[in-house]
């Protein structure tokens, strides 16, 4: 059966930038330490714990007593993306070749709605420039099954007829594959068993060809 939408990732998928992943994790301590009324040195305790647990600082969060909606409100404070990530006009490029070759594009993040905003004006993106979007806002964080059950849903599309492309096999990847969606993992190292492999996002265009019927 023909792939009819392709569902990206942001954050690892999109681009790499080891200096906003730093200035994520600085201030996601530094919120939870805000919340809880804590030292710094502790949340980044309760934040290395959550993220082991749970694969997912957004999932963890009801953990440790800290509602989802009030963390994201906290952190987009902090954050500007647009400090450590450059932009990639060539994504925006990529996606209208997708559109042109009659795919659905969409995006499903842990993070929040406007957060994802953010990251996306860095990358010259926006969310209008995908046809669906779905943040922790909308649904359960990753890995649980809502947030791809909802991209389902409101594409009326069946698994099988969906791209999923993310950077983290356990995380996010394996969990499409699970629900009966085609898969690509970005990443340097190879796991799991995705229907594509790429080391970089903009390979796609070619890799689509490994999906192709024979």
């Amino acid at each position: 059966m023909r792939v009819k939408a392709i569902i990206f990732d942001i954050d690892g998928t999109l681009y790499r930038s080891r200096e906003y992943v730093k200035q994520l994790v600085d201030a996601m301590c530094e919120v939870i330490s805000e919340l809880l009324s804590t030292s710094w040195e502790r949340a980044f305790e309760l934040y290395q714990m959550i993220r082991s647990k749970f694969g997912s600082v957004s999932l963890g969060l009801k953990e440790i007593g800290i509602d989802r909606r009030t963390f994201y409100e906290e952190l987009v404070k902090k954050l500007d993306p647009s400090q450590s990530i450059q932009p990639r006009p060539e994504l925006k490029d990529m996606l209208n070749k997708l559109r042109e070759m009659e795919f659905k594009v969409g995006c499903h993040t842990n993070s929040s709605r406007e957060l994802a905003r953010l990251v996306l004006n860095a990358l010259g993106l926006d969310l209008e420039d995908f046809d669906i979007v779905v943040t922790s806002d909308d649904a359960e964080p990753k890995p649980m099954p809502d947030g791809y059950l909802k991209i389902l849903n409101q594409l009326n599309l069946r698994p099988e007829e969906v791209l999923y492309v993310g950077d983290r096999w356990r995380i996010e990847v394996k969990p499409a594959k699970e629900l009966g969606m085609k898969t690509a993992l970005v990443s340097r190292k190879r796991e799991g068993n995705p229907d594509i492999f790429m080391t970089d996002i903009l390979q796609l265009l070619e890799k689509l060809r490994e999906l192709e019927d024979p």
